[in-house]
């Protein structure tokens, strides 16, 4: 059997990816990073492979443990600051770069471009957060809209306790008898 990696154009064996120390170090680095960003991840390598190569295995290895320490430290350090950055932003940056594929120059050379996108979705959800935050101290007495809307479609508490009576053994319209009284439990 035969495998091809459709990112970088490797064509081989399974036991080549595994055989050779590069390639063993890609897969190493790639088992390391958050599986929710895995295949974006790996399509994100395909923007490194040169036009008509493959991309090597240590340079996809190098690549990949580039991408570590910022994204396990969910940070990204541009023009002298630090941002922080979830794994939402990674994974939001990531998929914004695949979209606009057409319109990078390829092959990228540098995780450059991609710290630039997460850069700068950092600093657009700080400022997000800046914002609420001074619209509440402007407006102490204001409450978010959200909050209200959920505050006024949950279920009353006095809801909760009687669904806790209907559930527990002894309840209303459970098998045991209708005169005795649940067990209270002891603190």
């Amino acid at each position: 059997m035969r495998l091809t990696c459709p990112c970088c154009g490797y064509t081989g064996d399974p036991e080549g990816y595994l055989a050779e120390p590069h390639w063993r170090d890609a897969v190493a680095a790639a088992l390391s990073l958050p599986a929710p960003l895995g295949d974006r991840l790996l399509r994100y390598l395909g923007l490194f492979r040169p036009v008509k190569r493959a991309l090597s295995p240590d340079r996809a290895a190098r690549l990949l443990v580039e991408l570590l320490r910022p994204i396990g430290d969910a940070r990204v350090e541009r023009s002298g600051r630090t941002w922080v950055a979830p794994l939402e932003v990674w994974g939001a940056a990531l998929d914004d770069m695949l979209m606009r594929r057409d319109a990078l120059t390829l092959p990228l050379r540098s995780h450059a471009y991609l710290y630039e996108v997460v850069a700068g979705m950092a600093n657009a959800a700080e400022g997000r957060a800046e914002r609420t935050h001074e619209q509440a101290k402007a407006h102490p007495g204001h409450r978010d809209l959200k909050a209200v809307a959920a505050e006024r479609t949950a279920p009353p508490p006095e809801f909760r306790v009687l669904v806790d009576r209907l559930t527990r053994p002894g309840g209303v319209g459970s098998s045991t008898s209708p005169n005795t009284a649940p067990e209270e439990s002891a603190p």
